[in-house]
């Protein structure tokens, strides 16, 4: 019957088909498109940023057109799998060779089309699938399904458009977001961390375009399988042929399953003894029925029920020596409280202690029980105070490690900020002020490491260190100048020719303390 099915419901029916496609299938998609999609980031790439990619253009140019033929090769072969699936009776086999010639031949010039009209996606999509499964003129029945149902395939473009939007801007977040939360949650901080908005450029719009695609790609391949299946239903009744089969396939399994189980032979019943006649009385045996039920009540299921057997207590001079210490503890207890009871309420005759006694004796009691656990406590630290005298701390200051403030893998923090000032001022003591400048350097690294507005590693240069003091220092932003004036005078005295006296060496320090005073 010749009825367009709504669009959501043509998806819903893809996603399904999908998930009940075989592995195998997944596969050979994956094994197209994952080459071509890499290829094509990189040739990208290399076209957008290398000095010298028109020297490599030709070939470059070539292997990408034969990765994407490749591609479209083995995405039709895909679709033929989806088709197997939607009709298991179809024994036409996929011809790889004659869709390689298809694909070659017609799928290029898809690339040429400016609009993505519905009947040519249709078209060419549709061409691929009857190219796989050997249909004997591909393009003139893929032209025909095209132009079938255009109002829906215009809703199913709709639909994927939008959901390809928001997944791509779902992909863009995540790649934004991941290595901010990774630094923040694991403190993992790498080149991504570190890029903040650089990460926002062509190379990771062209990752995202591509894993958005790889996603909703194999989703159109699904409709237009569908698609092409309703419409030769029209004519073939192939959807009709296809329930009966599934149907049939059932009924086989469910009669196999009722033929095992009335056919597997029930266990034979256990003899019962002959009921007695009229005029016969019967008799029971006293020994068979109390082991019968000695047996019963011994059961798993009746176990529970039954009280627990007394256990004999234990017996023993120190057991005897226990109980008789717990109960002189509880009567000197007791006598306590009672004399402490009277002491507070003389008038009052003495009680027995009851679940109804007045809220005011409950109060009394519990008053009692904590003066009494406050003097005991009070007694046990005086008597350990008095047993362990406090021993006096001695600070002990460990001697700064010797380094070579030479040695360009030193970092900062390899000694505390007082260490470093103190090398600085011995070194400009001894006259070497460039020492001196290296380690006031240190010292302000170490300085702003303490106070995670830079994150101390052997790997980073100058540049890296001043853009992370301008993103972390927002809440001051009078540091990073300074400290960008600072760098620039350390790299001038450090890596270049120019001579380091002592006037630079003040003036780095009297930076260092102005951004000692703007972090407050």
């Amino acid at each position: 019957m010749k009825t367009q099915r709504p669009a959501i419901e043509i998806l819903e029916q893809a996603v399904n088909l999908l998930r009940a496609a075989p592995p195998q299938a997944i596969v050979i998609y994956l094994a197209g498109a994952i080459p071509f999609t890499l290829a094509a980031l990189v040739f990208l790439n290399d076209m957008m940023l290398s000095p010298y990619a028109f020297d490599h253009l030709a070939s470059a140019s070539l292997g990408l057109a034969a990765l994407y033929i490749w591609k479209n090769t083995l995405q039709a072969v895909f679709a033929a799998r989806l088709y197997q699936t939607l009709s298991p009776d179809d024994t036409r086999p996929i011809s790889f060779f004659r869709c390689l010639a298809v694909q070659a031949t017609l799928q290029p010039a898809s690339l040429a089309v400016p609009l993505p009209l519905p009947w040519l996606v249709a078209f060419f999509r549709n061409v691929a699938l009857y190219a796989a499964i050997g249909d004997p003129r591909p393009a003139r029945v893929a032209r025909r399904q095209a132009v079938l149902w255009t109002r829906q395939t215009w809703a199913v473009l709709l639909i994927m458009t939008l959901a390809f939007l928001l997944l791509f801007a779902n992909v863009m977040l995540a790649i934004m977001f991941l290595p901010q939360l990774a630094r923040s949650f694991l403190g993992i901080e790498g080149d991504f961390a570190r890029a903040g908005g650089g990460l926002l450029n062509t190379t990771t719009l062209a990752v995202a375009l591509a894993l958005t695609w790889l996603v909703i790609d194999p989703v159109l391949d699904a409709v237009f399988v569908l698609r092409c299946f309703y419409g030769e239903s029209i004519s073939t009744g192939e959807d009709l042929r296809a329930a009966l089969s599934k149907a049939s396939r059932r009924a086989v399994t469910i009669a196999a399953l009722l033929l095992i189980f009335t056919v597997t032979p029930r266990p034979g019943l256990a003899q019962t003894a002959p009921a007695p006649s009229p005029g016969q009385v019967s008799t029971i045996d006293p020994a068979q029925l109390d082991r019968s039920i000695d047996e019963v009540i011994h059961r798993r299921e009746f176990t529970w029920r039954a009280p627990r057997a007394g256990v004999e207590e234990p017996q023993g001079k120190w057991v005897g020596w226990i109980r008789g210490a717990w109960d002189m503890v509880q009567r000197a207890w007791r006598a306590v409280t009672s004399a402490i009871r009277r002491w507070l309420n003389p008038d009052r005759e003495r009680e027995t202690h009851s679940p109804d006694a007045p809220v005011s004796r409950r109060m009394l009691e519990t008053l009692t029980g904590l003066i009494v656990a406050l003097i005991v406590a009070a007694a046990i630290v005086f008597f350990l105070r008095r047993r362990s005298p406090a021993v006096k701390a001695v600070a002990v200051t460990a001697a700064a490690p010797a380094v070579n403030l030479a040695d360009e893998s030193l970092t900062a923090d390899q000694l505390p900020e007082s260490s470093w000032l103190s090398l600085a001022e011995e070194w400009l003591a001894k006259g070497d002020c460039r020492l001196a400048l290296r380690a006031l350097h240190l010292a302000g690294l170490k300085y702003l490491g303490e106070r995670n507005l830079v994150s101390i590693r052997k790997w980073k240069t100058g540049l890296e260190y001043r853009r992370e003091v301008e993103r972390r220092a927002r809440t001051h932003p009078e540091i990073a100048p300074v400290f960008s004036t600072n760098l620039a005078l350390f790299e001038r005295g450090w890596y270049g020719t120019r001579a380091v006296d002592r006037e630079m060496v003040e003036a780095f320090a009297a930076r260092l303390t102005e951004i000692r005073n703007h972090a407050g």
